[in-house]
């Protein structure tokens, strides 16, 4: 009785374990395609036991020497306290060969006053206008950015996205120097972080970046230096 339960529970599991794959054949076969070929590492094995084998396919999009044009959006944490920042910009992307790209980001910024800003300055209009002794709150708001950027690509694989087709991405490094514009001016500014780059295709791409973010602002009481996190996520096609 144990050997028949033992039997259809394997055989259960078998079945559903084939299901998928009986599904959608073609996003197995694609998949496969970057882990490995079984019978090859089997062979190579046979031939240097000592050695442990794994056989990986090269990337399914071809980025060599190819441009890469995006729009972008970003969310900003840190830097003003009385400031809530977000920009929309445009990236671009030499594609160098698949380990490495060279580019440009470029941020257009608005921003808002937080609950915090909000009250600061209420405040100090208040006390103006009754004549109290107040200090007045300053801000030094960023207008726009421009960044010279390098990234590694160290790290890739496939996604199944949702049985509809598998796309291939990447993990990598970048960071990147340039030039802010502030109501005071402008300042030098440099950023290093991650991301993952999806490609959907041979023409399109999505990116999401975390970015670490530096410059230095000026206000009444002197310059700051201002830190920032910087979340990032754009959308490209790939010429």
């Amino acid at each position: 009785m144990k050997t028949i339960i033992t039997k259809l529970t394997v055989s259960s599991l078998l079945m559903f374990a084939l299901l998928p794959l009986a599904h959608g054949s073609d996003i197995s076969k694609k998949m496969d395609g970057l882990g490995g070929n079984r019978d090859l590492i089997k062979k190579a094995r046979a031939l240097d036991p000592d050695n442990k084998i794994r056989v990986v396919q090269n990337r399914t999009v071809d980025r060599n020497w190819r441009f890469e044009l995006g729009v972008n959006y970003s969310a900003l944490a840190g830097g003003d306290p009385y400031l809530n920042t977000q920009s929309v910009g445009g990236n671009l992307d030499i594609h160098i060969n698949p380990m490495w790209s060279v580019g440009a980001r470029y941020s257009d910024y608005s921003n808002q006053l937080t609950t915090e800003g909000e009250r600061v300055f209420k405040d100090a209009s208040e006390r103006e206008l009754s004549g109290n002794p107040y200090i007045k709150p300053d801000i030094d708001f960023l207008k726009s950015s421009t960044l010279a950027v390098i990234s590694f690509y160290p790290v890739y694989g496939k996604l199944n996205m949702f049985d509809m087709g598998v796309a291939q991405f990447d993990l990598y490094m970048i960071g990147g120097y340039g030039q802010v514009q502030l109501e005071s001016g402008s300042s030098s500014t440099w950023t290093a972080g991650g991301g993952a780059g999806i490609w959907l295709s041979e023409h399109f791409a999505s990116r999401l970046e975390v970015r670490y973010q530096n410059y230095q602002d000026q206000i009444y009481s002197g310059v700051r230096d201002m830190d920032l996190v910087v979340t990032t996520f754009s959308i490209g096609f790939i010429l």
